[in-house]
């Protein structure tokens, strides 16, 4: 027999849920349309509900206890199979609908999602794209909280319960200015590149600490003169003048080779790997599904 639960359970489960994500009460009540009160009554409802506490409020940000952790994931579970029943009842009807929440780095987003999105969405108008640009760290914790359907991302090492798929590999390229300090005829040195105002890329970033690593192997450093986090910038900024620097092949457009001076750099640098990555548990709607799909026919999801 089901165990009767008071109040609206569900309700409660979803002001807790935003809370622990966000920390904060007042945060938490803005995502979902709520009051600080009715947010901090949920809560208190909970925590009645199970004779535990599920915060530490001691500190300035909302901290999960041992069992608010257990809770957490729970709930999330729980709204995945709150999606799944939705889900049934589109696949029952035959029909694409609904929301795709996907998060990615911002390259993936402006050189490798468009052509996906765009004919997906015109076979499937009633489909609607929630596109999020951010770090490995957002990206990560976005997925891990089953707030997006999936992510996008270069990842050396897969975090424990989630599962990644390699998509496509791509080369680094240097850009410089077109008529630029180097000699088209020749591949520069990675000490020649040292010597060069660098435009680099947040340490935040995956493509930060692998450049790094490889100039420090070699006991150079770079002259980094300005940091962007947005690679179009970046291709901006070195078309202006105002230094050099390195992205992924795929980044780059039929544009970019008339406007800059743009250099292979497979001998110092190994190929790398770009892909999907998603919750184990997580629950992929058949529209979801459908587009995943679209982009990996092989996958096994």
């Amino acid at each position: 027999m089901i165990k009767e639960m008071g109040g609206d359970y569900l309700q409660w489960l979803r002001g807790f849920y935003q809370v622990a994500k966000t920390g904060s009460f007042s945060m938490a009540g803005r995502v979902i349309g709520r009051n600080q009160p009715t947010i901090s009554h949920q809560i208190k409802c909970l925590e009645n509900e199970y004779g535990v506490t599920l915060f530490d409020r001691s500190r300035e940000r909302m901290e999960l206890t041992p069992e608010g952790k257990i809770l957490y994931e729970k709930a999330i579970s729980i709204f995945e199979i709150v999606k799944s029943m939705q889900g049934e009842i589109d696949k029952a009807h035959q029909q694409l609908a609904g929301r795709i929440t996907i998060v990615a780095t911002h390259a993936v987003i402006l050189s490798f999602l468009p052509k996906y999105i765009v004919d997906f969405q015109k076979k499937h108008p009633d489909v609607m794209f929630d596109v999020h640009g951010g770090g490995v760290k957002t990206i990560l914790e976005r997925v891990e909280s089953s707030d997006a359907d999936f992510g996008f991302l270069n990842l050396k090492s897969v975090p424990k319960g989630l599962v990644y798929h390699n998509l496509f590999e791509t080369k680094l390229m240097l850009i410089t200015p077109k008529d630029g300090p180097f000699s088209k005829k020749k591949r520069p040195t990675l000490e020649q590149i040292s010597k060069q105002p660098f435009i680099f890329f947040p340490r935040t970033s995956t493509i930060h600490p692998y450049i790094e690593k490889i100039f420090m192997a070699m006991n150079l450093k770079l002259k980094v003169v300005m940091v962007l986090n947005n690679f179009d910038i970046v291709k901006k900024y070195v078309q202006l003048g105002m230094g050099v620097s390195i992205l992924d092949d795929f980044t780059l457009t039929k544009r970019d080779y008339e406007h800059l001076d743009i250099f292979a750099l497979d001998q110092f640098f190994e190929k790398r790997h770009y892909g999907m990555v998603m919750r184990k548990t997580k629950y992929l709607s058949p529209t979801v599904r459908a587009f995943i799909r679209r982009i990996k026919p092989d996958i096994e999801i």
